[in-house]
């Protein structure tokens, strides 16, 4: 593997787990993207499906859950995101839909919802056709939410892993595409953050 090429310090990154199954393969990358991300000098806050065990998002209820408060609250502190889920039916899995829902209360925010954050977006499934489209949906919501989604996305075919705890690392391939995915994240962070300084 190639030396890391970009410098992530001062940049701060929020990284959304959706699947409940232990040692899942999206689990897997969501902490390869951790490790990807330390190794550039980012600070990582990783939120694993069980932190997004999360009620049902209700507009206009009066005060969030302990759990959607410490997601708004990483999300808020974060210059950027990863999102990985599973592909459940061609999709998204609900626990982290309903997360993505919990983000609508950033609208009154300055800047609000994700805007000026990239995010990274990853799904994996046993069908590559399955993953193409839940990953699509996550970069859907993401640009809903205002934020900038990377050019490399990211999709893992699961049928191609060993049952191993270090399947994802097992595969170069894959370990290079999230490492794209996580320099341009941490690029365009960083480069926000600059800009932002500067100003």
């Amino acid at each position: 593997m190639s030396s890391p090429a970009v410098s992530g310090g001062g940049v701060e990154l929020a990284l959304l787990g959706g699947s409940l199954r232990p040692g899942s393969f999206s689990t897997q990358v969501l902490g390869v993207c951790a490790e990807l991300a330390r190794r550039r000098g980012v600070h990582v806050t990783v939120i694993p499906a069980h932190q997004l065990r999360l009620p049902l998002y209700e507009p206009g209820a009066e005060a969030p859950a302990g759990e959607a408060r410490r997601l708004l609250a990483a999300v808020r502190r974060a210059n950027g995101l990863v999102v990985a889920t599973p592909v459940y039916h061609g999709g998204m899995s609900g626990l982290l839909k309903n997360a993505l829902d919990h983000l609508e209360d950033l609208a009154r925010d300055t800047p609000a919802y994700l805007d000026g954050r990239a995010a990274g977006a990853v799904a994996v499934g046993w069908s590559e056709h399955g993953a193409a489209h839940a990953v699509a949906e996550v970069r859907n919501a993401v640009l809903c939410l205002r934020g900038w989604v990377t050019p490399m996305s990211v999709t893992v075919n699961s049928a191609d892993m060993p049952p191993a705890e270090d399947a994802v690392w097992g595969s170069p391939r894959t370990v290079r595409r999230l490492e794209i995915m996580v320099d341009q994240v941490v690029e365009f962070a960083a480069a926000r953050s600059a800009t932002l300084s500067s100003a």
